[in-house]
Order: structure tokens, then sequence, then C-alpha cells
């Protein structure tokens, strides 16, 4: 484990202790405040509702500390491991994949049953990546869903400060998702340090990669959409091109980045050991831009369509207010 890990570890632990303490005395705080107002009314009502209350937070805290306290640390394999070690770590995952949900879990039983010395360390390093290859091709549904939703919302929101929240939500809910998908990260702390090696990945150089990679690749497919579906979408309105052309690059952009953090979270959940930053981002930055050609043509008509309507219905008002014109009849 690095040094910087170690010492963000130490620091979020103190960080808790203390948001412990004051979270404490303002329960402690709140629960008198409580009491006193409702021994007003009677002292028995007083008593029983903040025994059940401080019952009932006392059994939420216990289903917590039990589940962090059944979290078993992420399997990590050491620099240099020996035979057994490795063969521990083989094991250690095909016992993550047979309780794996969205895999069959009877070859991986089998092989842990197997007790036979065919069943090598080559054989079971095989069966753990066709099993992480499996969990990929059903996972990707899901990060192509997301991509898919990012597209048309930014696309046809046009609002800079509620996108960023919404974006910055559905990646972190899409990691989260992705996370329970694979359950390889099976304690806070770990998926903790999945948010954070997502983020150091994706926030190398971002701005200017994305840019040059959109310009480079998906300005001559918005185009031939734009040139196939303008005259028929926006009839007469040249100057609202500018607009769709707008619209659509900033659902790709942002579509795109959701594709790249979805893949670069399935690289780090089918791997417990550090990747190279670098060759991933170039990796999953190609990755994403395989798929990023069918998003754009299955929700490019519908942007189109509804900034076209938009821009029409607009134009329709500002000219009923100047020119009194009515929509309806067409006269003025």
């Amino acid at each position: 484990m690095s040094q910087w890990w170690k010492d963000l570890k130490r620091l979020l632990i103190w960080g808790g202790v203390i948001l412990g303490i004051l979270l404490t005395m303002f329960i402690i705080n709140q629960f008198w405040t409580l009491y006193q107002l409702l021994a007003q009314l009677h002292p028995i009502l007083a008593a029983v509702v903040i025994t059940g209350l401080v019952l009932g937070l006392a059994f939420i805290c216990y289903k917590v500390a039990r589940q962090l306290l059944r979290n078993q640390p992420l399997l990590e394999l050491p620099p240099n491991p020996t035979e057994e070690e490795y063969t521990t770590y083989l094991d250690s995952w095909l016992g993550i994949l047979a309780k794996n949900p969205h895999l069959d879990p009877a070859e991986f039983q089998a092989a842990l049953a197997t007790s036979e010395p065919a069943l090598d360390n080559q054989s079971k390093a095989a069966m753990v990546n066709e099993g992480l290859a499996i969990l990929r091709e059903r996972s990707l549904p899901l990060i192509k869903e997301n991509a898919n939703a990012i597209f048309l919302s930014t696309a046809i929101s046009q609002n800079g400060s509620l996108d960023s929240f919404m974006v910055l939500f559905t990646l972190m809910r899409m990691v989260w998702q992705l996370a329970m998908f694979y359950e390889t990260r099976p304690s806070l702390m770990s998926l903790l340090k999945l948010y954070l090696q997502v983020a150091s990945v994706v926030l190398m150089a971002r701005t200017l990669e994305d840019t040059d990679l959109i310009e480079d690749q998906m300005e001559p497919l918005i185009a031939s959409i734009i040139g196939e579906s303008l005259a028929s979408a926006i009839p007469g309105m040249v100057p609202v091109t500018n607009l769709i052309v707008s619209s659509l690059m900033e659902g790709t952009v942002n579509a795109f980045l959701t594709l790249r953090v979805g893949l670069i979270a399935q690289n780090y959940l089918g791997s417990a050991q550090d990747l190279e930053k670098s060759s991933l981002r170039r990796k999953t930055s190609t990755q994403a831009l395989r798929y990023m050609g069918s998003i754009i043509k299955a929700n490019s008509a519908v942007v189109l369509k509804t900034v076209g309507n938009a821009a029409k219905n607009a134009s329709f008002g500002k000219a009923k207010r100047w020119l009194k014109f009515d929509k309806t009849t067409g006269k003025i």
C-alpha cells in the first residue's frame, strides 16, 4: 500500500473520530431539547419517546458497526508473491466470483472444492480472468444507459450549474452501481479508494484531451447528422444550427466523460493492483469513442426535435409580443 493512501486513511480516521464526537454532542443536545418539550405535556410521554428514539438509534449504529466489522479487506497481491500467496490470492478471487449473482456460481465453487493438483494456478487465473470478462460485458449496458441519459439531459438542458451537478451525481451513482455489480470492493474504505482512483485518472488533463478527441472524432459525425436532419427538423431556421451544434457537443462531451469513468471503474474493479494511469486513460478513451457514435445517432433526433420546437416556440412568442402575431391563424 502506497504511503499517500496510508496518510489519507489516517487523516480520514481522525476526521471521522472528530466528526463522531461533534455528532454525538449534537444528538444529545437535540434529545435533551425534545425531552424538555415533551415533559411539559407529560413526563412519562417524554421518557417513552426518548427511550424509543435512543433504542432505534442504537439499533442503527449496531447494524452499521456489524456491517463494517464483517467487511473484508481489499485483495492485494504482494510485489513478489510466493507460490502459496499467489494460490491464496486466486482462491480468494474465485470465492468472490462464486458469490456474485451475475455469474454462474457452480463453476467457481467446483474449482474451490477441487483438491486435485491438476487445477494449477494457471487454470485458476484463467477462470478468474474469464469471470471478470463476463462481468465487464454484462455491466457495459449499465454504463451505456447512464451515458445515454447524460447525453439527452445535458444536451437539452443547457444549464451549466444544473448540468454539472447532474453529471457529478450520475458519475458517483454509476461507480456505486458498478461496485455493487462486481462486488469486489467489500469495505467502505476500498470503495472510497475506488472513487479516488477513478478521479485521479479522469482529472489528468481532462479538458484539453476531451476537447481534442471530440473535435477530431465526433464533429464529422455530428455534422453529418445535422446535414441529414436539420431541414426536416426546423425548416427555414438556419441560425438555430449553432444552438443545435452546441447542444450536441455539450451532450457528447458529458456522455464521453460518463463512458470513460465507467470503463475506468471497470478496470479497477477487475483488478486489486495499481494500474498505470496514463495507459489506462488512453485505453478507456479509445474504448469510449467506439461507443459514442451509436449514442449520438440514437439520441440526436430527440435533441434536434426538442431544440427545434423550443426555437420555433420562442420565435412565435416573440412575434406575438412585438407584432401581435397569432400563432394559430398565422395572421397579424
